[in-house]
């Protein structure tokens, strides 16, 4: 007879349970609820003479029957008066004595008709003693039981394996059956063994215990290895139904294990179990030491181990998942309430759970209540951020002790670049790594490092035009290495030199306003950069990454001798060329130039190329540096003044229209008698001060007359029937209303309600 107690499920776990126990004995549907969103009620179905009744669900383990008592008095009696059902059934996971349920019958008479309405923890076992279906559909339930886990304690071979499975059995209630764990069984199931892979914290070990717990419950005979795999072959018996688990199997160092010649070893048992039907293989590594097994040694190549291999990603997590792996880590937490309300004010969950860190070792990390005996519970949130911010534990040992230093360097390159990396690109970087102070005769090829890291630290992507990109494999190695890394100017000054990629030097801008690097450090690598530059060419190359340097050279850096006696020669070439149409970024150079005097303002060359741009059609971010330009040329306004301002108001009289729909400035507007007002005159003049020229009222109102406010009363009214117009001219339908991602946040809301 099932004998359970509902610990191993959490309130919603149990509730589900509930409804479908209910549901097998009155043998009808049982309709389930919103947490929240009915006033308390749970479950609902109707007799057969069509009269409504109700399900209340109580999984109050935790705080005891007299807690639950005093709470059904003092609030529930008054919710179920207002529902005025014509049944009422309560269910709680707690031991029910008859003068308990006499107590319960009372409180909510008369809507409790019979105290067989009333459903304790025995009850509930009855039930489930006649369906085994149910069992079965509820995993954390079944895998929980005192009957398995009976069988699983008996079955587990003694030391070690024993031990073992105690572990993983308290662990069990925390866990979420993702399709990690599907597509991972399936592997295992047809193959009959499984190599689970991930980086640290990911939660391969996680999934390897479940699968192994599984494994024994179906009474499977458990040899967990520790050491090498003669622990295996020792308790060997061909025909016996044994489940061979090595955790972390390659170890810290696959040079090591390739010298113990354990990659044959591996293989060969992978052979033997395969053909031995009674048998299951599970092995857990880190991705970048199986990368390197795999680039070390044709062991695994030739005999297609990576068939076997499953690779565990936070990736793969959908954010429901993501909110029940953190919602079962605080509620078998032992968390005060004051430390669980900071996680639920705001819905803070919900950044925890969308945070780019979200890994289950760091959730694990932060419901801890050992770790937090120096954290105050209104320090808790700022400890939490603290950690997903910069879970730098995770990744220092792979970085430092697992790698080693030419790979290591190509990781923080990817880091520093700040974003998905082009293959060609990171080919150069290793290139001219392997060239320079920072390579140790390293004699590794390109395709060897990049085969060790992908899947590992990085990953390996083919964009639509079947070009190839790398990007770190998971955000928070950024942010190790950026806490750890960055102050160390001098080698980072050593990598962007090998880099060389306008991408980095944009990051590193990016990068000044959160403090990651103060300006300080940040003006000297800069200063260090364009010194690295002016040195080692022997003519200016303005490319792309010259200008970011100087850019950043610009809002940050300070400027020595040297440094503009070569920005004299970049100027000279930039001024040489017969482009009638700079960027803004060539705007703004020219404009620093102009003000650190390595361009002379008053010479013919420059005001002939000012009065070339000043009539040019360019946008309006490139006419705000234009602006300047032009007011130090001629500080009294005069022809070339003129000339500008004629470019920049027929510029936006064609745009004005667009730019009023885009910035939403009349978007209540849906007929022609709405009073405009100074709206649209109020937009005109604010845009027109971001430049460094005077306009005048006639000016703004020739704008303002261009634009048509027929057209954006058709936008509105588009807009607000949820009809837009597509690149194509053809009338499509944008139904916004629950989406998949505002309905997962639905859901989420609802796991987290507390009601």
């Amino acid at each position: 007879m099932s004998d359970y107690d509902f610990s191993s499920l959490n309130d919603k776990e149990f509730e589900s349970l509930s409804t479908d126990i209910l549901s097998a004995h009155y043998n009808t549907r049982i309709e389930r609820f919103k947490g929240g969103k009915d006033g308390g009620v749970d479950g609902r179905f109707f007799s057969s003479n069509n009269k409504e009744a109700i399900v209340q669900c109580k999984h109050w383990l935790k705080s005891g029957l007299p807690k639950l008592l005093l709470s059904l008095e003092k609030s529930e009696a008054s919710k179920v008066e207002k529902l005025n059902p014509s049944k009422y059934i309560f269910v709680t996971s707690l031991e029910l004595s008859r003068v308990n349920k006499a107590k319960i019958k009372s409180v909510f008479y008369p809507y409790i008709k019979s105290e067989q309405d009333i459903w304790g923890k025995e009850d509930l076992n009855d039930v489930l003693a006649k369906h085994s279906n149910i069992e079965n559909k509820h995993y954390k339930l079944w895998i929980t039981s005192t009957a398995v886990l009976n069988r699983i304690f008996n079955s587990a071979i003694v030391g070690r394996s024993q031990s073992k499975i105690q572990e993983i059995a308290e662990n069990s209630p925390k866990y979420v059956i993702t399709q990690s764990h599907k597509e991972a069984y399936t592997i295992l199931e047809q193959l009959q063994t499984v190599i689970i892979k991930g980086s640290p914290g990911v939660g391969k070990t996680t999934l390897a215990d479940q699968l192994c717990q599984y494994y024994v419950a179906n009474d499977f005979e458990l040899c967990f290895i520790e050491n090498s795999l003669n622990e295996a072959e020792s308790v060997y018996v061909s025909n016996k139904k044994q489940l061979f688990y090595f955790d972390d199997f390659l170890g810290r160092n696959f040079l090591l294990a390739l010298e113990q010649h354990q990659d044959s070893h591996i293989v060969n048992f992978i052979k033997r179990v395969k053909k031995d039907k009674s048998k299951r293989f599970i092995l857990t590594t880190r991705s970048n030491i199986l990368n390197q097994g795999h680039r070390l040694c044709d062991t695994f190549e030739i005999n297609q181990i990576d068939r076997n291999e499953y690779e565990v990603s936070v990736s793969n997590l959908t954010k429901l998942d993501k909110a029940k792996i953190l919602y079962n880590h605080i509620w078998f937490s032992s968390l005060e309430d004051s430390y669980i309300d900071e996680i639920y004010k705001n819905n803070r969950y919900l950044k925890i759970i969308g945070h780019r860190n979200f890994n289950p070792r760091l959730i694990s990390f932060i419901t801890d209540s050992h770790l937090l005996s120096n954290v105050k519970d209104n320090e808790y949130w700022s400890y939490i951020e603290g950690r997903l911010n910069n879970p730098k534990g995770v990744w220092q040992k792979v970085l430092e002790a697992d790698i080693d230093d030419i790979s290591r360097h190509v990781v923080i390159a990817v880091a520093v670049h700040g974003g998905a990396i082009d293959e060609t690109e990171l080919q150069l970087f290793y290139k001219r790594l392997k060239g320079s102070k920072l390579n140790a005769n390293n004699t590794k090829r390109f395709e060897e490092v990049m085969r060790l890291l992908t899947g590992a630290l990085l990953n390996r992507n083919l964009s639509g035009n079947n070009k190839v990109y790398y990007n770190l494999f998971n955000p928070s190695i950024a942010d190790f290495v950026l806490s750890s890394y960055f102050d160390d100017i001098d080698y980072i000054n050593n990598l962007l030199s090998c880099l060389r990629t306008p991408q980095s030097i944009k990051n590193i801008r990016s990068l000044v306003p959160t403090n990651t690097i103060n300006e300080t450090d940040c003006s000297d690598l800069i200063s260090k950069q364009l010194t690295e530059i002016f040195l080692t060419e022997d003519e200016v190359k303005f490319d792309e990454y010259l200008q970011e340097v100087i850019l950043l050279m610009s809002t940050i850096g300070t400027t020595t001798s040297l440094h503009l006696t070569y920005l004299t020669k970049v100027a000279e070439m930039l001024l040489s060329k017969d482009s009638k149409r700079p960027s803004v970024k060539i705007f703004s150079i020219i404009l620093y130039f102009t003000r650190i005097g390595v361009i002379n303002i008053q010479s013919k060359e420059y005001k002939d190329k000012v009065s070339d741009w000043a009539s040019c059609s360019i946008n309006m971010d490139e006419h705000k540096p234009l602006s300047s330009i032009i007011a130090d040329v001629e500080p009294q306004e005069a022809e070339l003044t003129e000339t500008f301002k004629d470019s920049v108001v027929e510029l936006f009289c064609d745009s004005i229209t667009e730019d009023i729909i885009e910035n939403g400035i009349l978007e209540d507007m849906y007929s022609d008698d709405y009073f405009v007002g100074l709206k649209v005159d109020d937009f005109v003049e604010k845009t027109l001060s971001e430049l460094n020229i005077n306009f005048d009222s006639n000016e703004v109102d020739v704008i303002v007359d261009a634009c048509d406010f027929e057209v954006i009363i058709e936008y509105n009214i588009d807009a607000s029937s949820g009809y837009f117009d597509d690149s194509d001219g053809e009338r499509f339908y944008e139904d916004n209303e629950d989406s998949g991602e505002n309905s997962e946040v639905s859901l989420i809301n609802d796991l987290f309600d507390r009601s």
